[in-house]
Protein backbone atom coordinates (compact mmCIF):
# COMPACT_ATOMS: atom_id res chain seq x y z
CA UNK A 1 0.00 0.00 0.00
CA UNK A 2 2.56 2.57 0.77
CA UNK A 3 4.20 1.70 -2.78
CA UNK A 4 0.68 3.05 -4.20
CA UNK A 5 0.33 6.16 -6.01
CA UNK A 6 -3.03 6.92 -5.10
CA UNK A 7 -2.14 6.49 -1.53
CA UNK A 8 0.12 9.24 -1.22
CA UNK A 9 -1.82 11.35 -3.38
CA UNK A 10 -5.01 10.92 -0.48
CA UNK A 11 -2.13 11.95 1.64
CA UNK A 12 -1.06 14.75 0.31
CA UNK A 13 -4.83 15.62 -0.71
CA UNK A 14 -5.78 15.14 3.34
CA UNK A 15 -2.55 17.50 4.51
CA UNK A 16 -3.66 20.02 1.96
CA UNK A 17 -7.37 20.81 2.48
CA UNK A 18 -7.09 19.53 6.42
CA UNK A 19 -3.94 22.63 6.88
CA UNK A 20 -6.28 24.53 5.04
CA UNK A 21 -9.56 23.63 7.09
CA UNK A 22 -7.36 24.94 9.93
CA UNK A 23 -5.92 27.87 8.79
CA UNK A 24 -9.09 29.94 9.47
CA UNK A 25 -10.60 27.92 12.26
CA UNK A 26 -11.38 30.13 15.11
CA UNK A 27 -10.85 27.08 17.86
CA UNK A 28 -12.59 29.14 20.98
CA UNK A 29 -15.76 29.69 18.99
CA UNK A 30 -15.60 26.06 17.44
CA UNK A 31 -15.21 24.75 20.63
CA UNK A 32 -18.28 27.03 22.29
CA UNK A 33 -20.56 25.52 19.38
CA UNK A 34 -19.68 21.75 19.79
CA UNK A 35 -19.87 22.38 23.57
CA UNK A 36 -23.20 23.93 23.25
CA UNK A 37 -24.63 22.26 20.48
CA UNK A 38 -28.44 20.25 21.05
CA UNK A 39 -26.90 16.63 19.86
CA UNK A 40 -30.72 15.54 20.21
CA UNK A 41 -31.09 15.75 16.40
CA UNK A 42 -28.20 12.78 15.85
CA UNK A 43 -30.50 10.09 15.88
CA UNK A 44 -32.83 11.21 13.86
CA UNK A 45 -30.11 12.29 11.54
CA UNK A 46 -28.39 8.74 11.66
CA UNK A 47 -31.73 7.11 10.94
CA UNK A 48 -32.66 8.88 8.32
CA UNK A 49 -28.84 8.63 6.41
CA UNK A 50 -30.01 4.85 7.08
CA UNK A 51 -32.81 4.82 5.36
CA UNK A 52 -30.42 6.25 2.72
CA UNK A 53 -28.21 3.35 2.63
CA UNK A 54 -31.42 1.46 1.96
CA UNK A 55 -32.55 3.12 -1.16
CA UNK A 56 -28.96 2.52 -2.07
CA UNK A 57 -29.67 -1.49 -1.86
CA UNK A 58 -32.67 -1.12 -3.49
CA UNK A 59 -30.90 0.77 -6.41
CA UNK A 60 -28.05 -1.98 -6.25
CA UNK A 61 -30.18 -4.50 -6.91
CA UNK A 62 -32.43 -3.22 -10.22
CA UNK A 63 -28.48 -2.56 -11.30
CA UNK A 64 -27.99 -6.54 -10.60
CA UNK A 65 -30.90 -7.75 -12.40
CA UNK A 66 -29.28 -8.83 -15.28
CA UNK A 67 -26.89 -11.11 -13.27
CA UNK A 68 -29.82 -12.15 -10.73
CA UNK A 69 -32.41 -11.34 -8.63
CA UNK A 70 -30.87 -10.33 -5.08
CA UNK A 71 -33.17 -9.09 -1.97
CA UNK A 72 -32.26 -5.72 -0.75
CA UNK A 73 -31.41 -6.96 2.87
CA UNK A 74 -28.84 -9.33 1.92
CA UNK A 75 -26.79 -6.21 -0.13
CA UNK A 76 -27.73 -3.84 2.45
CA UNK A 77 -24.48 -5.27 5.05
CA UNK A 78 -22.46 -5.39 1.63
CA UNK A 79 -22.65 -1.56 0.80
CA UNK A 80 -22.27 -0.67 4.53
CA UNK A 81 -18.67 -2.90 4.35
CA UNK A 82 -17.91 -1.14 1.42
CA UNK A 83 -18.39 2.09 3.00
CA UNK A 84 -16.33 1.32 5.95
CA UNK A 85 -13.13 0.13 3.66
CA UNK A 86 -13.01 3.25 1.68
CA UNK A 87 -13.51 5.34 4.52
CA UNK A 88 -10.47 3.96 6.27
CA UNK A 89 -8.40 2.91 3.03
CA UNK A 90 -7.39 4.61 -0.32
CA UNK A 91 -7.70 3.05 -3.65
CA UNK A 92 -11.84 2.46 -3.11
CA UNK A 93 -11.35 -0.87 -2.39
CA UNK A 94 -14.30 -0.80 -0.99
CA UNK A 95 -15.64 -1.60 -4.74
CA UNK A 96 -13.45 -5.12 -4.70
CA UNK A 97 -14.81 -5.91 -1.51
CA UNK A 98 -18.31 -5.45 -2.03
CA UNK A 99 -17.84 -7.29 -5.67
CA UNK A 100 -15.84 -9.96 -3.96
CA UNK A 101 -18.39 -10.55 -1.29
CA UNK A 102 -21.59 -11.01 -3.51
CA UNK A 103 -19.51 -12.86 -5.99
CA UNK A 104 -18.40 -15.11 -3.51
CA UNK A 105 -21.76 -15.61 -1.80
CA UNK A 106 -24.06 -15.71 -4.73
CA UNK A 107 -21.43 -17.11 -7.28
CA UNK A 108 -21.37 -14.59 -10.11
CA UNK A 109 -18.94 -12.24 -11.77
CA UNK A 110 -16.81 -10.08 -9.66
CA UNK A 111 -16.21 -8.55 -12.99
CA UNK A 112 -20.00 -7.99 -14.29
CA UNK A 113 -20.33 -7.43 -10.50
CA UNK A 114 -17.61 -4.05 -9.99
CA UNK A 115 -19.20 -2.64 -13.28
CA UNK A 116 -22.51 -2.35 -11.52
CA UNK A 117 -20.98 0.02 -9.02
CA UNK A 118 -18.96 1.47 -11.19
CA UNK A 119 -22.40 2.66 -12.88
CA UNK A 120 -24.21 3.23 -9.27
CA UNK A 121 -21.05 5.72 -9.15
CA UNK A 122 -22.31 7.64 -12.12
CA UNK A 123 -25.91 8.25 -11.35
CA UNK A 124 -24.44 9.32 -7.76
CA UNK A 125 -22.70 12.34 -9.91
CA UNK A 126 -25.73 13.11 -11.79
CA UNK A 127 -28.06 13.33 -9.10
CA UNK A 128 -25.81 15.90 -7.06
CA UNK A 129 -25.32 17.73 -10.29
CA UNK A 130 -28.85 17.66 -10.46
CA UNK A 131 -29.50 19.47 -7.38
CA UNK A 132 -26.79 22.00 -7.91
CA UNK A 133 -28.00 22.54 -11.42
CA UNK A 134 -31.22 23.10 -10.25
CA UNK A 135 -30.46 25.14 -7.17
CA UNK A 136 -28.08 27.65 -8.75
CA UNK A 137 -31.42 29.17 -9.98
CA UNK A 138 -32.55 29.27 -6.37
CA UNK A 139 -29.61 30.92 -4.32
CA UNK A 140 -26.23 31.84 -5.66
CA UNK A 141 -23.16 29.39 -5.50
CA UNK A 142 -19.61 30.73 -5.30
CA UNK A 143 -17.67 31.32 -8.05
CA UNK A 144 -15.35 28.60 -8.56
CA UNK A 145 -18.17 26.30 -7.83
CA UNK A 146 -20.48 27.47 -10.65
CA UNK A 147 -17.54 26.55 -12.93
CA UNK A 148 -16.60 23.40 -11.27
CA UNK A 149 -20.71 22.50 -11.56
CA UNK A 150 -20.42 23.28 -15.26
CA UNK A 151 -17.20 20.80 -15.48
CA UNK A 152 -18.93 18.05 -13.81
CA UNK A 153 -22.31 18.17 -15.52
CA UNK A 154 -19.88 17.42 -18.89
CA UNK A 155 -18.13 14.89 -17.34
CA UNK A 156 -20.91 12.88 -15.62
CA UNK A 157 -23.10 13.41 -18.36
CA UNK A 158 -20.57 11.75 -21.08
CA UNK A 159 -20.10 8.98 -18.52
CA UNK A 160 -23.60 8.42 -19.08
CA UNK A 161 -23.77 8.58 -23.18
CA UNK A 162 -20.70 6.22 -23.20
CA UNK A 163 -22.69 3.71 -20.78
CA UNK A 164 -25.94 3.92 -22.79
CA UNK A 165 -23.84 3.48 -25.87
CA UNK A 166 -22.07 0.23 -24.91
CA UNK A 167 -25.31 -0.61 -23.75
CA UNK A 168 -27.16 -0.21 -27.26
CA UNK A 169 -24.10 -0.51 -29.79
CA UNK A 170 -23.00 -3.42 -27.33
CA UNK A 171 -22.00 -5.77 -30.79
CA UNK A 172 -20.28 -2.44 -31.70
CA UNK A 173 -17.92 -2.23 -29.17
CA UNK A 174 -16.94 -5.83 -28.48
CA UNK A 175 -15.75 -6.17 -31.88
CA UNK A 176 -13.97 -2.56 -31.55
CA UNK A 177 -12.50 -3.93 -27.76
CA UNK A 178 -11.60 -7.03 -29.28
CA UNK A 179 -9.44 -5.24 -31.70
CA UNK A 180 -7.82 -3.59 -28.92
CA UNK A 181 -7.11 -6.60 -27.10
CA UNK A 182 -4.92 -8.08 -29.83
CA UNK A 183 -2.51 -5.01 -29.05
CA UNK A 184 -1.58 -6.89 -25.48
CA UNK A 185 0.74 -9.73 -25.01
CA UNK A 186 -0.70 -13.23 -26.43
CA UNK A 187 -0.90 -14.03 -22.46
CA UNK A 188 -3.24 -11.20 -21.74
CA UNK A 189 -5.68 -11.69 -24.46
CA UNK A 190 -7.60 -14.64 -23.20
CA UNK A 191 -8.62 -12.82 -19.74
CA UNK A 192 -8.96 -9.53 -20.95
CA UNK A 193 -11.68 -11.06 -23.52
CA UNK A 194 -13.37 -12.52 -20.51
CA UNK A 195 -13.09 -9.29 -18.35
CA UNK A 196 -15.84 -7.44 -21.14
CA UNK A 197 -17.82 -10.33 -21.56
CA UNK A 198 -18.38 -10.06 -17.66
CA UNK A 199 -18.51 -6.30 -17.29
CA UNK A 200 -20.44 -5.73 -20.55
CA UNK A 201 -22.88 -8.27 -18.52
CA UNK A 202 -22.58 -5.79 -15.80
CA UNK A 203 -23.74 -2.70 -17.76
CA UNK A 204 -26.59 -4.17 -19.25
CA UNK A 205 -29.24 -2.10 -17.00
CA UNK A 206 -30.01 0.49 -18.98
CA UNK A 207 -31.56 -1.30 -21.56
CA UNK A 208 -34.57 -1.62 -19.54
CA UNK A 209 -36.46 1.60 -19.59
CA UNK A 210 -38.68 0.49 -15.67
CA UNK A 211 -34.95 -0.05 -13.84
CA UNK A 212 -33.23 3.01 -15.52
CA UNK A 213 -36.48 5.48 -14.37
CA UNK A 214 -36.27 3.53 -11.00
CA UNK A 215 -32.74 3.48 -10.78
CA UNK A 216 -32.84 7.71 -11.24
CA UNK A 217 -35.57 7.88 -8.72
CA UNK A 218 -33.70 5.82 -5.95
CA UNK A 219 -30.69 7.93 -6.47
CA UNK A 220 -32.56 10.93 -6.03
CA UNK A 221 -34.34 9.35 -2.86
CA UNK A 222 -30.33 8.18 -1.44
CA UNK A 223 -29.24 12.06 -1.63
CA UNK A 224 -32.43 13.64 -0.46
CA UNK A 225 -32.18 11.20 2.40
CA UNK A 226 -28.19 12.25 3.04
CA UNK A 227 -29.35 16.21 2.48
CA UNK A 228 -32.23 15.58 5.34
CA UNK A 229 -29.12 14.06 7.39
CA UNK A 230 -27.03 17.40 6.60
CA UNK A 231 -30.20 19.47 7.86
CA UNK A 232 -30.59 17.74 10.95
CA UNK A 233 -27.17 17.60 11.97
CA UNK A 234 -27.62 22.13 11.04
CA UNK A 235 -29.92 21.68 13.39
CA UNK A 236 -27.66 21.28 16.65
CA UNK A 237 -26.44 24.51 15.74
CA UNK A 238 -27.81 27.46 17.01
CA UNK A 239 -25.81 29.87 14.50
CA UNK A 240 -26.41 27.49 11.43
CA UNK A 241 -29.58 28.61 10.89
CA UNK A 242 -29.93 27.30 7.15
CA UNK A 243 -33.02 25.82 4.99
CA UNK A 244 -32.75 22.89 3.77
CA UNK A 245 -32.42 23.31 0.15
CA UNK A 246 -28.88 25.36 1.50
CA UNK A 247 -28.13 22.31 3.01
CA UNK A 248 -28.30 20.32 0.00
CA UNK A 249 -26.04 23.13 -1.80
CA UNK A 250 -23.05 22.05 1.10
CA UNK A 251 -23.75 18.05 0.94
CA UNK A 252 -23.25 18.34 -2.80
CA UNK A 253 -20.44 20.57 -2.56
CA UNK A 254 -18.76 18.47 -0.18
CA UNK A 255 -19.79 14.88 -1.45
CA UNK A 256 -18.50 15.93 -5.13
CA UNK A 257 -15.13 17.31 -3.61
CA UNK A 258 -14.63 13.80 -1.51
CA UNK A 259 -15.65 12.42 -5.09
CA UNK A 260 -13.25 13.69 -7.19
CA UNK A 261 -10.25 14.30 -4.87
CA UNK A 262 -9.82 10.83 -3.58
CA UNK A 263 -8.83 10.84 0.39
CA UNK A 264 -9.76 7.89 2.36
CA UNK A 265 -13.42 8.96 4.03
CA UNK A 266 -13.21 12.46 2.16
CA UNK A 267 -11.00 13.45 5.18
CA UNK A 268 -10.02 17.34 4.65
CA UNK A 269 -11.66 18.16 0.93
CA UNK A 270 -15.27 17.11 2.64
CA UNK A 271 -14.40 19.49 5.49
CA UNK A 272 -12.80 22.41 4.03
CA UNK A 273 -15.20 22.57 1.08
CA UNK A 274 -18.13 22.02 2.99
CA UNK A 275 -17.03 24.37 6.30
CA UNK A 276 -16.51 26.96 2.99
CA UNK A 277 -19.77 27.00 1.71
CA UNK A 278 -21.44 27.41 4.89
CA UNK A 279 -19.29 30.15 5.48
CA UNK A 280 -20.44 31.54 2.38
CA UNK A 281 -24.10 31.42 3.20
CA UNK A 282 -23.38 33.50 6.21
CA UNK A 283 -22.05 30.83 8.86
CA UNK A 284 -19.21 32.20 11.22
CA UNK A 285 -16.41 30.06 10.47
CA UNK A 286 -16.31 28.77 13.94
CA UNK A 287 -19.79 27.30 14.09
CA UNK A 288 -19.24 26.05 10.55
CA UNK A 289 -16.30 24.25 11.02
CA UNK A 290 -17.96 22.39 14.30
CA UNK A 291 -21.28 21.78 12.05
CA UNK A 292 -19.21 20.06 9.56
CA UNK A 293 -16.78 18.04 12.08
CA UNK A 294 -20.28 16.40 13.70
CA UNK A 295 -21.98 16.08 10.34
CA UNK A 296 -18.83 14.48 8.65
CA UNK A 297 -18.18 12.22 12.05
CA UNK A 298 -21.39 10.93 11.73
CA UNK A 299 -21.21 9.99 8.09
CA UNK A 300 -18.12 8.07 8.64
CA UNK A 301 -17.93 6.31 12.62
CA UNK A 302 -21.19 4.70 12.67
CA UNK A 303 -20.76 3.20 8.94
CA UNK A 304 -17.29 1.93 9.85
CA UNK A 305 -18.55 0.41 12.94
CA UNK A 306 -21.32 -1.04 11.26
CA UNK A 307 -19.18 -2.35 8.45
CA UNK A 308 -16.90 -4.31 10.91
CA UNK A 309 -19.57 -5.80 12.28
CA UNK A 310 -20.77 -7.12 9.06
CA UNK A 311 -17.25 -7.95 7.99
CA UNK A 312 -17.31 -9.96 11.16
CA UNK A 313 -20.57 -11.61 10.31
CA UNK A 314 -19.42 -12.15 6.56
CA UNK A 315 -15.76 -14.18 8.34
CA UNK A 316 -13.79 -11.67 6.51
CA UNK A 317 -11.37 -9.49 7.63
CA UNK A 318 -9.92 -6.26 7.04
CA UNK A 319 -6.44 -7.33 7.11
CA UNK A 320 -7.19 -10.18 4.74
CA UNK A 321 -8.26 -7.56 2.42
CA UNK A 322 -4.91 -5.59 2.56
CA UNK A 323 -2.88 -8.40 1.75
CA UNK A 324 -5.07 -9.93 -0.49
CA UNK A 325 -6.16 -7.10 -2.75
CA UNK A 326 -4.36 -7.88 -5.55
CA UNK A 327 -4.60 -11.10 -5.63
CA UNK A 328 -8.34 -10.60 -5.41
CA UNK A 329 -8.23 -8.17 -8.35
CA UNK A 330 -6.54 -10.72 -10.50
CA UNK A 331 -7.81 -14.11 -9.36
CA UNK A 332 -11.34 -13.15 -9.49
CA UNK A 333 -12.24 -10.76 -12.52
CA UNK A 334 -11.70 -7.30 -11.28
CA UNK A 335 -9.13 -5.16 -12.85
CA UNK A 336 -8.29 -3.33 -9.73
CA UNK A 337 -4.80 -1.88 -9.42
CA UNK A 338 -2.97 0.78 -7.41
CA UNK A 339 -0.52 2.64 -8.13
CA UNK A 340 -0.98 3.43 -11.49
Amino acid sequence: MLKSGRFWIGVAFIVIFLALFFYRVDFVEMGRALVRANYIFVLPALAVYLVGVWFRAVRWRYLLHPLGDFASHRLFPLIVIGFAVNNILPGRLGILVRAFILGEREGISKMATGATVAVERVFDGLALILFLVVLSFVVPLPGAVEMIKWVAVGVFVGCLIILLLITIREDFIRRLVRALIHLFPQRWRPKLADWLDFALTGLQMPRSPRRLLAVSITSLLVWLCEGGMFYLLSLCFVGVGQPFHVMLVVMAIATLSWAVLVAPGGLGPFDYFGRETLTFFGVTAGVASAAIVLIHAALLLPMIALGFVFLWMENISLARVVSERRGLAVDNDIALEEGE
